[in-house]
């Protein structure tokens, strides 16, 4: 007779969880905040009403259709997150992306890929474990950037890949130095033969040099390789968060940029 498995309950989701609506100071503190992060700046944006759903949310979010007027730089699709990620972006953009892209291509960044802005869930989509940071719209995965020549450079394409070293060569069969000199040596010693000579005949041959060990090979310069590189390291300089290829197999296809505070520096990878 089969004994009934206890049934499991599944943890809730972040947005499964009571909802506690922002009050009506945190939303004032929070378009405060928000006007002074995009003061001075050149930006497309809606904003939008306060989200709360469960643990997710944000109180003072937007809608970032696009950044700058030369170049005016899409945001493909619009992106909703929080006012501190589009002045991350802004920042990123002015500081390393556009300059990196008209010194290594002589055109401009005109499109950023979304990959994904406000979305309510846990790190990497688990059932569970920590809140993502998208999940209150603090953070932007960027999979693309698209030139204003039409050179399109996405993440996973150009990320540097790692070249294996070569196989080692297989070593020849060794000789066995006993049948080698029995085969080259008299089985008895001539009388008035010279015994150094005997000796050395006898001598087992010295042993051959160990070969060097693989060396790796250095990958061949790839300016969209070095573009994506450079430009995910500087963003360590603004992002709380800089997550790429390197980090984990959920980030092999963008760039995760959000702006979790740190006590001492950005956590990049």
């Amino acid at each position: 007779m089969r004994v009934p498995q206890p049934k499991v309950e599944k943890p809730p989701l972040p947005g499964e969880l009571p909802t506690v609506p922002w009050t009506t100071d945190e939303v004032a503190a929070a378009k405060a905040a928000c006007e002074t992060a995009l003061k001075g700046l050149t930006l497309e944006y809606e904003p939008l009403e306060p989200i709360k759903q469960g643990l997710c949310g944000a109180p003072a979010p937007i809608l970032l259709k696009s950044i700058g007027s030369d170049p005016k730089v899409t945001i493909d699709p619009a992106a909703t997150v929080r006012c501190s990620v589009a002045h991350g972006l802004a920042a990123w953009l002015e500081k390393s992306v556009q300059p990196e892209a008209k010194a290594r291509f002589g055109s401009p960044v005109v499109t950023l890929h979304d990959a994904a802005s406000y979305s309510c869930r846990n790190r990497n989509g688990a059932a569970v474990g920590l809140l993502s940071e998208h999940a209150l719209a603090n953070a932007f995965d960027v999979s693309e950037f698209v030139f204003e020549s039409g050179l399109r450079i996405t993440v996973a394409e150009a990320w540097p890949k790692v070249v294996s070293p070569p196989l080692p060569t297989p070593k020849p069969p060794e000789k066995d130095a006993k049948s080698e000199t029995a085969a080259t040596s008299p089985t008895s010693k001539p009388s008035g033969s010279n015994s150094s000579e005997v000796t050395k005949a006898e001598a087992p041959a010295a042993e051959p040099h160990p070969a060097p060990p693989p060396v790796a090979e250095e990958p061949k310069h790839d300016p969209t390789s070095s573009f994506v590189r450079k430009v995910h390291d500087d963003a360590c300089k603004t992002f709380g968060t800089i997550l790429g290829p390197d980090a984990d197999a959920a980030h092999k296809t963008h760039f995760h940029l959000d702006m979790k505070e740190r006590r001492h520096s950005s956590f990049c990878q």
